[in-house]
């Protein structure tokens, strides 16, 4: 296990394990922390995303038929998100993949980047590919409806594309940044040099961006229905079960995994999928808590948090697909007793 060295000055105790990585739950007030990633801009570790370069002369045509989106089409400053996939159709790892001059860089949570390079490296027979983990590099979020002027206020103008990256010469040294779509209002990540990352964070700090923990970013992520690798998708769900079509291209032609995926789209339904949940109660239900209509069990929490803006615990959840629809009124089974809950259309919003 590993510790950033940006929980430093977190309060005492407010500290969580994620993917082997010790990161501050919060720094002060993590209701404050969620507002300023609401409605404004702030700074978020995310030390437990790591990459892993894949160069070499067949890299691009190696990819194209082992991920789910088309890596052939990124020029270099581009990228995508894509799933890795089993024959099957389940999740391996849910990865961003930006194309550089000389390689085609996967970024996705620790242990979703262990599952795609222990899965790829069995593909690799006489493919001109190698596999590189990086570890020179440390991941530092800063998202919001503010995220463009925080980052002005650096001295940067980011890239405005989704998924977009580039290069940018700091005082701390150079840093890549790449813009996501979400959560909440998307914002960016900044790749910066690992024996540089405090520096870029202090620097960040007193630039007036504030910090915000990792509380208020599962609030804010789980609000916005973006499943977590590892906690919400993973080797036991079939992509098309939870939120992922934007990883997808339904044309590109083959890859691992394809043939359940056109299947199961051919069908027009799976079987189950991940939804939003809004909790009627100030009790908070516990991941793997039984979701219920009437007395007939019908799917598993995965995630929750609590809401500072909707005073009410958030969730995500799968659901048999007679159930998915907003508004559907449900019961979550928790240690302390039945919870009412409504099926939510992310992100979640206040209900009477």
């Amino acid at each position: 296990m590993a510790e950033s060295t940006l929980s430093a000055g977190a309060r005492h105790g407010a500290s969580v394990v994620v993917d082997g990585w010790t990161v501050a739950a919060a720094y002060d007030d993590p209701a404050r922390e969620y507002a300023a990633l609401r409605d404004d801009a702030a700074l978020v570790d995310l030390a437990f995303r790591t990459r892993v370069r894949v160069v070499g002369a067949d890299r691009v045509d190696f990819l194209q038929g082992m991920l789910s989106n088309d890596v052939r089409r990124l020029a270099t400053g581009e990228g995508c998100r894509a799933l890795l996939l089993t024959e099957q159709g389940k999740v391996v790892a849910d990865c961003v993949v930006l194309a550089l001059a000389d390689a085609l860089v996967l970024d996705a949570r620790t242990l979703a980047i262990a599952r795609a390079l222990a899965a790829l490296a069995r593909y690799i027979v006489a493919d001109d590919v190698e596999l590189v983990p990086e570890d020179t590099t440390h991941a530092i979020g800063v998202f919001g409806p503010g995220a463009n002027d925080a980052l002005a206020r650096r001295g940067i103008t980011p890239p405005a594309a989704s998924y977009a990256h580039e290069l940018h010469e700091t005082e701390v040294g150079p840093l890549r940044v790449v813009r996501v779509p979400e959560p909440g209002a998307g914002g960016f990540v900044c790749l910066v040099p690992r024996d540089r990352a405090e520096a870029w964070w202090r620097s960040c700090v007193d630039a007036r961006i504030p910090r915000a923990g990792f509380e208020a970013f599962e609030t804010l992520r789980i609000e916005s229905g973006v499943p977590a690798d590892g906690v919400d998708i993973g080797p036991e769900t079939i992509a098309l079960e939870a939120p992922l079509e934007a990883a997808i291209s339904f044309g590109k032609g083959c890859y691992l995994g394809q043939e359940v995926i056109e299947r199961v789209s051919a069908r027009g339904h799976v079987n189950r999928r991940l939804v939003g949940l809004l909790i009627a109660a100030a009790a908070m239900p516990r991941a793997g808590d039984v979701i219920a209509a009437g007395d007939k069990e019908i799917g598993r929490v995965t995630s929750v948090a609590w809401s500072w803006r909707l005073e009410k615990p958030v969730a995500l959840g799968y659901v048999r697909r007679e159930h998915v629809a907003p508004g559907t009124r449900l019961e979550v089974r928790a240690a302390a007793g039945v919870l009412a809950a409504t099926v939510q259309t992310p992100p979640a919003t206040p209900t009477n």
